[in-house]
């Protein structure tokens, strides 16, 4: 009999492959059908209107399963459908080694600080956003709000979760950060950037000239704008910058284009970036 998968992307894959290449992939439906294999199902999906969390993995002790919570108050479809992929993740990988379930807030579903959250992450953009299909898509064009918004809408995702894929697929040296209130809550970086030493830390103020700092009243341009060495960075920069007026944040995908893109055959698993996954800390 053929044993199980142990890691994130080797679960996301099986399941992409079971699953065929349809999009954006119903993660409800796989949930509910495919733990069906296992003693401990997950046997609901349903909203749970509590402000401290986006999602949570619940133990169902009297019925012997699970439950796959989501906060009601996300407005994002989006948003939902990738907390849902991540709460999956945490029952597959993760049920045995934390019987209490997990409750996880917006940073945990976007690659929190915890390694089990970062795998969580992980196995939720694999599957809804297997790699090479995203490539695919994203060809040789150059990255823009209208086409992360292509993204976003073939995989169900937030503009967010599409822009952190972005960054693990492309060789080019990129950044996002996200900031609320003129100041940066986490950065990402690509594989290009971190060897570049390109950071962004939490707390630091949006710089002066940046499409982030401005005030969001008339729309940016969806190619971005060419910014000169000093506003983000000691080099010239475009930023692609989205208004997230419901969370009161800003969002740059930052392209440093005169660093050159990796050579050919470097490897993804060099994407995985721990030293600028700045969260907040309260």
């Amino acid at each position: 009999m053929r044993s199980d998968p142990t890691t994130p992307c080797a679960w996301a894959n099986t399941l992409v492959t079971m699953w065929g290449p349809r999009f954006p992939v119903d993660v409800r439906q796989i949930a509910l059908e495919y733990s069906k294999r296992f003693s401990d199902p997950v046997l609901d999906i349903i909203e749970a209107p509590v402000p401290s969390f986006e999602g949570a993995l619940a133990p169902l002790k009297k019925r012997g399963g699970w439950a796959i919570l989501y906060n009601p108050g996300i407005r994002s479809a989006g948003r939902i459908n990738y907390t849902l992929g991540h709460e999956w993740g945490h029952y597959l990988c993760h049920r045995q080694q934390a019987p209490a379930g997990f409750e996880c807030g917006e940073s945990d579903v976007l690659g929190g600080s915890r390694q089990q959250e970062r795998e969580a992450d992980k196995f939720a953009s694999y599957l809804l956003m297997p790699l090479t299909d995203f490539r695919a898509q994203v060809g040789k064009q150059c990255m823009t709000l209208d086409l992360l918004k292509h993204c976003a809408d073939r995989y169900g995702v937030s503009l967010t979760a599409a822009a952190l894929k972005w960054l693990e697929s492309t060789g080019l040296c990129a950044a996002v950060v996200v900031a609320t209130n003129g100041f940066v809550l986490w950065g990402r970086r690509s594989a290009a950037a971190a060897r570049a030493r390109i950071f962004f830390p939490s707390g630091m103020e949006l710089p002066q000239g940046s499409l982030a700092a401005g005030s969001g009243g008339s729309s940016p341009p969806p190619e971005g704008q060419d910014l000169p060495p000093g506003v983000w960075w000691k080099r010239p920069v475009r930023e692609v910058a989205i208004f997230a007026d419901h969370y009161e944040m800003t969002i740059s995908l930052l392209i440093f284009e005169d660093y050159g893109v990796l050579p050919d055959g470097w490897e993804d698993d060099e994407v995985e970036d721990t030293v600028d996954r700045f969260a907040l800390r309260k």
